[in-house]
């Protein structure tokens, strides 16, 4: 379940070297500037929500991309949001 997802242009995502060889075909269709959502698992979704919260753009989690998300992107867990990703306490 994905507990985070932060909003992108599209166009910003496309910056990625490795872009076009790991997006799905339908991402050509869609505009620079449609916002797209970049979740806590690295993959891109058309939206979190609605008829197109399992529609992924992108899935090719590599290492190249998990160093674009973080450096250039700056994606991170907001800190008010750690809670949601601490291991469960065993008793």
């Amino acid at each position: 379940m994905k507990k985070y997802c932060k909003a992108y242009s599209l166009g910003e995502l496309r910056t990625f070297p490795g872009w076009a060889a790991g997006a799905a075909p339908e991402e050509h269709d869609i505009a620079d500037d449609q916002p797209v959502f970049l979740c806590d698992e690295l993959t891109v979704l058309i939206s979190p929500v609605g008829k197109d919260k399992d529609k992924r753009l992108f899935s090719d989690v590599t290492p190249e991309w998990r160093e674009f998300c973080t450096e250039v992107l700056k994606f991170e867990i907001p800190e008010d949001l750690a809670f949601a990703y601490a291991e469960p306490e065993q008793s």
